[in-house]
């Protein structure tokens, strides 16, 4: 949907850390304010509870539930999250506008990837990092979680993991639909790691999965782009690197380079990492030979 809410604001935010404890009513609510933010933001309270198929002491305890003292509040934070959602579509025609020729526009592309890589660079804590290989060495299973622009990460970092790891791992989302993924993941339990993976416009439905993976006791390793993204304040452990382009919504170009470093850095914590690498080289061979 061209004007669904995405989950890059601080209501979206709010309504993703809340949205699994919500009452089915609740939830209608939640489900037509993420669907229908344009309408909402300029309904009255009798107007969304029609729409929703709720009463209005039902909306209004909603908005008690999210935080927000008064329906008013509530929207007025809507109305700052759908400017904040429209803001890339107004940076795109600015900087079409300003684009020169293709070669600098390739080259402006370029340097905004090189200038993401920096700041990932100098945004790494070494505890951190060094909390999140520990976390994936020690898995008893590991499920991936993405979608859209994070979904070729996902697949790196299944393939590399899957070489490096005892634990088996999963990319939930690979195929099938949120149904399948659920499925996967409701199995998850304590011992278990979720990696997910989100970057503007971030995918509510990873951010629902993650949340969902997380009450069943797994563990939550997110990539993503900020401390702002809805994955942030859900995970145990989180890496960030920028996702700006000059032209588009998002560039997963560093997200992309933190699960290769991820990968590398878990390859070599892995005492059979070379062994492996043998393994898989003679493999290989023997495939191409035959």
């Amino acid at each position: 949907m061209a004007h669904a809410l995405k989950p890059s604001t601080d209501l979206a935010n709010r309504i993703a850390r809340a949205y699994p404890l919500l009452s089915n009513g609740h939830k209608r609510i939640a489900d037509f304010v993420l669907a229908h933010p344009l309408e909402t933001a300029t309904a009255s309270i009798d107007g969304l509870a029609d729409r929703s198929q709720a009463s209005n002491a039902t909306v209004t305890r909603f908005v008690r539930v999210l935080g927000f003292a008064s329906y008013g509040e509530f929207r007025a934070a809507l109305s700052a999250a759908l400017q904040l959602a429209m803001r890339p579509v107004d940076e795109f025609a600015d900087a079409r506008a300003m684009a020169d020729t293709p070669a600098a526009t390739f080259i402006a592309a370029l340097k905004m990837q090189r200038a993401n890589l920096d700041e990932a660079i100098a945004g790494l804590d070494p505890a951190s990092v060094a909390a999140v290989v520990d976390t994936v060495l020690a898995a008893r299973r590991i499920f991936i979680v993405a979608s859209g622009a994070s979904h070729p990460i996902a697949s790196f970092i299944e393939d590399g993991l899957a070489l490096y790891c005892e634990a088996d791992v999963v990319f939930a989302t690979a195929r099938g639909g949120p149904e399948r993924a659920y499925r996967h993941l409701n199995s998850a339990a304590s011992g278990d790691v979720v990696i997910a993976i989100s970057v503007p416009r971030y995918s509510r439905t990873t951010v629902q999965l993650a949340t969902h993976s997380q009450a069943k006791g797994a563990r939550l390793i997110c990539l993503t782009d900020a401390p702002t993204s809805p994955l942030a304040p859900l995970a145990d452990h989180v890496l960030f690197a920028p996702a700006r382009n000059p032209l588009l919504p998002n560039s997963p170009t560093a997200i992309f380079a933190l699960a290769d470093a991820l990968i590398t850095a878990v390859a070599r914590e892995r005492p059979d990492a070379v062994q492996a690498l043998k393994d898989l080289s003679r493999s290989l061979l023997w495939t191409f030979q035959h």
